[in-house]
Parts: structure tokens; C-alpha cells; sequence
């Protein structure tokens, strides 16, 4: 049996200073993912490593769950955490896969050794 080769996901793009943020859904957020491009509110300086780490995890949500997919748990658990909690943010914080990228955001990229161990 022949073992399905996978192709590797190309990069995501990174957008910033992007306009979305002006509007109001948006406003506080600092980034965010869209399909494969990473939208953030300022320049890249402004980006932190911690910010950049938060959002590549949801590119990984989104290659292992596809796009559609993602978007429709991620919504679904939104509004029902929405109706349970009353509240925006901790309806927000408790959505699975934002838990999970918080959890996980300041994770070292694998690879990345302590060059001071040589």
C-alpha cells in the first residue's frame, strides 16, 4: 500500500496595519486569521513574538480542522458560551481553540535551541 504523501501548507501571509480593525467587532483585537493571510492592527514592530505565536496556532487549528470547519466550531462555541456566560470576553476566552493557543502561545518553536547549551 502506498502511504499518501502530504504537500506541505504554504506560509501564511502577513497583513498589517490592516483596516478590518476599524471596525467595531474588531477594534480591540490586535490580530487575527483570515483563511491563510494573518491580519494585524499595527506594523510589524508592534507585532510581538507571543501575538505572532497565538495567531500561526490558529493557522495549525485551521490545517487540522480545514477552513470551514474551523470557522463553524469556533463560532458555534462562541454564541454558546456567549449564551452561558453573558459576557463577550469570557465568552471569547473559553472558546476551545483560543484556549488552546493561549495555553500554547509562548511555546518555543521546535528547533529552537539555547544557543548558550553549546
Amino acid at each position: 500500500m502506498q502511504s499518501r504523501q502530504t504537500r506541505p501548507r504554504p506560509s501564511p501571509r502577513l497583513r498589517y496595519r490592516h483596516w478590518i480593525f476599524i471596525l467595531p467587532l474588531a477594534r480591540n483585537y490586535r490580530g487575527m486569521v483570515m483563511g491563510r493571510t494573518i491580519l494585524f492592527k499595527g506594523d510589524e514592530s508592534d507585532v510581538s513574538p507571543t501575538l505572532l505565536r497565538h495567531e500561526l496556532i490558529h493557522q495549525e487549528q485551521i490545517d487540522r480542522h480545514g477552513i470551514a470547519r474551523f470557522y463553524l466550531i469556533y463560532l458555534r462555541d462562541y454564541l454558546i458560551n456567549l449564551w452561558r456566560l453573558r459576557d463577550h470576553d469570557a465568552a471569547y476566552r473559553n472558546i476551545p481553540f483560543e484556549r488552546e493557543a493561549f495555553e500554547r502561545e509562548n511555546e518555543r518553536e521546535a528547533g529552537q535551541d539555547d544557543d548558550r547549551r553549546m
